[in-house]
């Protein structure tokens, strides 16, 4: 389905698309401009984001496909918004702060990251999103323990935490099942 540009069609063309758009909602079809978007982690979109440069792409998704086919999905990596670098060293959680491997506090550069990402959520109204696990920024409700082990602990990561505490309801990457049901009620 090709792309509509609303700037450059004529007034009465975008209020007659709206009105016959209005018109299939009374018959159960809702139009993809009034659908409720979704925050998705760029890297599980396929983008190079992650801190070795590489991707977790979860492109295959059939409901990722049709979020996509939609133009429903808002990428973002608050780790490269609050300005880290790609590739960069690895940063886990401890005490509350984002420390590298190399034994550098990256807070600062995680919590701007994380309101990055809030203010682009409440801008588009996202009421849902789709976290990478065990992120120190996207995970939700499993991080890494900030000794570089690869030992899991119960906790979000800064970003989502921030999500969190705005009611935006959170998905990773293996609850794909449980995200696509909630949309759907969004839908409703």
């Amino acid at each position: 389905m090709k792309e509509r540009n609303l700037v450059e069609e004529k007034p009465e063309e975008v209020h007659n698309s709206l009105r016959d758009n209005h018109k299939k909602c009374k018959r159960g079809f809702i139009p993809s401009i009034l659908m409720k978007k979704v925050l998705i982690s760029s890297c599980l979109l396929g983008e190079n984001v992650k801190y070795n440069g590489g991707n977790n792409a979860i492109t295959q998704n059939a409901f990722i496909q049709k979020l996509k086919s939609l133009n429903l999905l808002i990428s973002i990596c608050p780790e490269v918004e609050g300005g880290l670098s790609i590739p960069r060293t690895p940063v886990e959680i401890k005490d509350n702060k984002a420390i590298d491997k190399n034994g550098e506090d990256k807070t600062k550069e995680f919590t701007q990251g994380a309101k990055r990402m809030l203010e682009v959520a409440l801008k588009n109204g996202i009421k849902m999103a789709i976290m990478k696990s065990k992120s120190p920024s996207c995970g939700n409700g499993q991080i890494y323990d900030g000794t570089f082990s690869k030992t899991i602990i119960h906790s979000d990561g800064i970003s989502v935490a921030l999500l969190k505490a705005y009611n935006i309801k959170i998905f990773n990457e293996q609850e794909l099942e449980d995200a696509y049901n909630f949309w759907k009620n969004l839908q409703k």
